[in-house]
């Protein structure tokens, strides 16, 4: 079947917006074509869209759709904004390869993230991609996440790897890379047990990316006052490597750097003209959300989560949580408890649940983490806005939603990311123009992960594509109300499969695959 798509301003991902005809057949975009005339309309389905503006698919740079993509209560949030492709296993950790000794621990870990997989796990990537055929409502990408082969070949001990572990896990790697077509090695060096992961273990994981031209992209290891030195950690293996380094979800979170994002342009701009392929991503929003222990220090989960919540029920560790800089650095009354197991406390800041209890924060954390078997997640608040746009509208950056779409209250840009990314950049700042938001937004990520047929509208290309009011396009979610979807986005295709028509969102349909990189 041929849909005719005329009158529409097309961008086509070259840089251009111009007055065209696009013509999908079946799964690929059989032609575009310069003027509205509407020459071959006897052969097929003809939208006429005047006024409305039709672009590639968009494409989320780091999100957690693992489970997501799946679930017809959540990827219509993705749909309703033009997003058709989700890059997953963000951030190291993913739910392939896990072993099933391992699955317990990593689940409850990382469940409040990822949501519950429920059978969407395995133990290699092409196992994996078995069980989602069929259930996709968007296009995901794997990666090889770091932190599940360290806890596959070391577990969940903060130590070193020993020769024969590390080529096990490398091995790992390679058949990823290769059998997998992930595309490239992801790190969570923030988060247990990847962040006791010294530079030679990152360089013996990243340096098969080197001859198939795949990406490292890394939750850095600070994002606050540390930050500098963990992005000269990335740039470094970018350089020793000559490998593309991305900066997951970049942002400053402290105080003291607050104001300093031109610098920070300034460097990656430098290091970008020195020859390192270095990129970016961020969200539009001055919030953060994670695992609330993920804030708290790295010692308390050294062994995993059972030897965490043993930990947190021993008077003694909470004594020393109490007087641990980690905990003492943050500003609690910013951190808004958004997903609890139990269904309480959602929408209360830590630091007024812990007076209301007559406690410290740090002794009302542990006893909420054990109570709630560490399923809690926040959204915090923690950037500049001015910095935030500077970061965004330098050429390095593309768009990653880092959405968490699970729990009670979650934070709005799972739901609006994109959205509100075009509302801010192109129409209230006036900083970027509509070809320079839609790159950032799809065809500069398919050519950072090597996405050959996505990111363009030409001949060939799989049909993943929409059409938007360029007027009438932006977030409608909020930190009071998050899960409210985007407007002014009139019809999208998944792999040539109407999935919105008329504003409308098909939850029904699975048209998403798991796409391999070949590069």
């Amino acid at each position: 079947m041929r849909t005719i798509l005329t009158g529409a301003t097309v961008v086509d991902g070259s840089g251009q917006a111009f007055p065209g005809t696009v013509v999908i057949d079946g799964a690929t975009i059989a032609e575009v074509r310069p003027g509205r005339g509407d020459a071959g309309a006897g052969d097929g389905k003809v939208l006429k869209l005047d006024g409305l503006v039709v672009a590639p698919g968009l494409i989320d740079m780091h999100s957690h759709d693992d489970v997501a993509a799946t679930d017809p209560g959540l990827f219509p949030a993705k749909i309703a904004q033009g997003v058709t492709t989700s890059l997953v296993g963000a951030d190291g950790l993913a739910y392939a390869p896990v072993d099933p000794e391992q699955r317990e621990a990593l689940v409850r870990y990382w469940n409040p993230v990822n949501g519950p997989p429920q059978d969407l796990w395995d133990a290699d990537w092409p196992g994996l991609a078995a069980k989602l055929d069929g259930r996709l409502g968007i296009n995901v990408v794997p990666a090889v996440p770091h932190g599940n082969l360290r806890i596959r070949h070391l577990g969940w001990e903060l130590g070193r790897f020993s020769t024969r572990a590390l080529a096990r896990a490398i091995a790992d790697v390679v058949r990823g890379l290769d059998q997998g077509g992930a595309y490239g090695v992801t790190t969570g060096l923030g988060y247990v047990p990847a962040l006791a992961a010294d530079f030679e273990e990152l360089v013996a994981f990243c340096r098969p990316l080197a001859a198939r031209d795949r990406i490292y992209a890394s939750h850095l290891r600070d994002y606050g006052t540390a930050i500098w030195a963990a992005i000269d950690e990335t740039l470094d293996l970018g350089r020793s490597l000559g490998i593309r380094v991305h900066l997951s979800h970049l942002h400053l979170s402290h105080p003291q750097v607050f104001g300093r994002a031109p610098e920070m342009v300034e460097i990656l701009e430098r290091a970008r003209q020195s020859g390192i392929r270095v990129t970016w991503d961020l969200y539009p929003y001055s919030a953060g959300s994670s695992i609330l222990h993920s804030y708290l220090p790295a010692w308390l989960f050294d062994g995993g989560p059972e030897t965490a919540l043993a930990r947190l029920r021993h008077p003694g560790v909470v004594e020393r949580l109490q007087r641990d800089p980690v905990v003492n650095a943050h500003d609690w009354r910013r951190a808004v408890i958004s997903h609890t197991r139990s269904g309480e406390y959602i929408g209360r800041s830590v630091a007024a649940c812990a007076q209301a209890a007559a406690m410290t924060p740090a002794r009302w954390m542990a006893r909420l983490l054990v109570q709630e078997d560490l399923e809690v997640s926040a959204v915090i608040q923690q950037t500049l806005a001015d910095d935030d746009a500077c970061l965004a509208e330098a050429s390095g950056a593309v768009v990653g939603s880092d959405g968490l779409g699970y729990g009670q209250l979650p934070h709005p840009r799972y739901y609006g990311a994109f959205a509100e990314f075009y509302d801010r950049h192109v129409r209230q700042r006036k900083a970027l123009s509509m070809t320079e938001a839609l790159a950032k937004m799809s065809t500069r990520t398919a050519e950072i992960v090597g996405l050959a047929d996505r990111g363009r509208l030409v001949k060939g290309a799989a049909a993943d594509l929409w059409v938007f009011d360029p007027d009438r396009y932006r977030a409608r979610a909020s930190y009071e109300h998050p899960r409210r979807l985007a407007q002014g986005v009139v019809q999208v295709w998944v792999n040539g499969v109407p999935m919105l028509t008329n504003g409308e969102v098909r939850s029904d349909l699975r048209p998403g695959r798991v796409l391999a990189v070949r590069r």
